[in-house]
């Protein structure tokens, strides 16, 4: 059976983030890629179940019996990504080339100062979705996250950028704060990124065909989207290797249409779709995939 991410007890050192976070501010980028050797070993070791989840998740992806080496540089992958976070996060991410691909149409967006939705996932970095602004001071974007399974991490990166924890819209709080706080959001033309791709314990999913079986996928998401009727874009931020990034942007909807009595069905065909693009990007960049847990049924 599929495993809800928030069933999970946070696995993760937070004295060795705070260290990768001090030698990448003082140090640079090159010396706290060498120090991420030491997190990735912490995870092949005392991490069993991510490893376990690596594998299967690389046996479908690569469509070929996972070696040692693939694991660790999934694994390896996701702590690069990790660390590009705290540049990105304190607006430093000149060190980092973002490539855009297909922005046209959000940038539009930004310039009728219209709010959207953009559904994220944890394939590469949605903090990348950073660079859709052009660095303009007159965009905010927020993301829907749940902070307390993230406790660890993001007291890390709220030391580093005292701001960051008043872009982030606390999904643990009541549904009806939640929406009222992004409806709010979107009336100011922000931007609000939402994680597509994970459930929490007791939520609403759909089985999704994703990289050929089914796989549980939150529903509240395209609810969301549709009782707010925003813009729909998907970003995707992929990391290449070195110190780049292709950004993908892609409008999914001007507005999701999700009829009272259509509304489920709608929805499930809104996930499916989204499914569909996730595993495209995915087949393109295999190890960037980062949702650590066992994910299909």
């Amino acid at each position: 059976m599929a495993e809800a991410w928030t069933a999970r007890t946070e696995r993760s050192n937070r004295f060795l983030f705070v260290a990768i976070a001090w030698v990448a501010r003082y140090l640079g980028r090159p010396a706290a890629r060498t120090l991420l050797h030491c997190g990735v070993a912490y995870f092949m070791f005392a991490a069993p179940g991510a490893r376990r989840a690596s594998r299967d998740y690389l046996r479908r992806v690569l469509d070929r019996r996972p070696r040692w080496r693939d694991s660790y540089r999934h694994l390896y992958t996701f702590a690069t990504v990790f660390l590009d976070r705290l540049f990105l996060v304190r607006d430093t991410g000149s060190r980092l080339r973002i490539d855009n691909h297909g922005v046209e149409a959000f940038r539009k967006c930004i310039g009728d100062k219209r709010g959207a939705i953009i559904m994220v996932s944890h394939l590469g970095s949605f903090e990348a979705l950073r660079a859709l602004s052009g660095r303009r001071d007159d965009l905010t974007v927020r993301i829907l996250m749940n902070w307390a399974t993230g406790a660890k991490v993001n007291s890390v990166l709220e030391r580093i950028d005292p701001g960051f924890a008043d872009r982030v819209i606390d999904t643990s709080t009541s549904d009806v704060d939640r929406v009222l706080k992004v409806k709010a959001a979107l009336e100011r033309g922000e931007m609000i990124g939402i994680m597509a791709d994970r459930h929490h314990a007791g939520e609403r999913t759909v089985d999704c065909r994703f990289l050929g079986a089914p796989a549980p996928f939150p529903l509240s998401p395209w609810l969301l989207a549709g009782i707010l009727g925003a813009p729909v874009f998907l970003a995707f931020g992929l990391y290449r290797g070195g110190n780049r990034y292709d950004l993908y942007c892609e409008q999914f909807s001007d507005g999701l249409a999700l009829p009272r009595a259509e509304r489920m069905p709608r929805a499930q065909e809104y996930a499916q779709r989204y499914a569909d693009r996730l595993a495209e990007h995915a087949r393109h960049a295999p190890y960037n995939w980062f949702n650590f847990y066992r994910f299909w049924k």
